[in-house]
């Protein structure tokens, strides 16, 4: 992923009108994060912010990677901060022909703590 589809997708695929301010601000935060390494943003092929459909807002954030070394993992999931979510998973899949690393994080706005101080940019 490049700076434009970069731009694109913070611009684009997280709109904040439609989702939590909560979660548009989380899902920001972890792309900026994945941007501030280049060496993993140049294994970033996509990502996605999805909701579930759920009444309480639930999403599901998406990362797709070009197969990551299985020792960069630990460092992603320090990075991203997994561990604090409940409902997260590595996945490991093909993909087009190509070995991909994806990480899918499910997260309900209500789950997030903090004001709406904590979430302003």
């Amino acid at each position: 992923m490049n700076e434009a589809q970069a731009a694109q997708f913070l611009i684009e695929r997280v709109p904040s009108d439609k989702l939590d301010k909560k979660i548009s601000v989380l899902a920001t935060r972890m792309m900026l994060q994945v941007f501030s390494v280049p060496a993993l943003m140049a294994y970033l092929a996509d990502a996605s912010v999805i909701p579930t459909g759920d009444p309480d807002g639930k999403v599901k954030i998406q990362l797709d990677f070009i197969k990551l070394p299985k020792e960069i993992l630990p460092e992603l999931e320090k990075l991203l901060s997994t561990d604090y979510f409940k409902d997260h998973r590595l996945l490991k899949y093909i993909k087009n022909g190509q070995a991909r690393t994806g990480l899918e994080i499910e997260v309900t706005p209500k789950d997030l703590p903090g004001t709406a101080y904590d979430y302003s940019y």
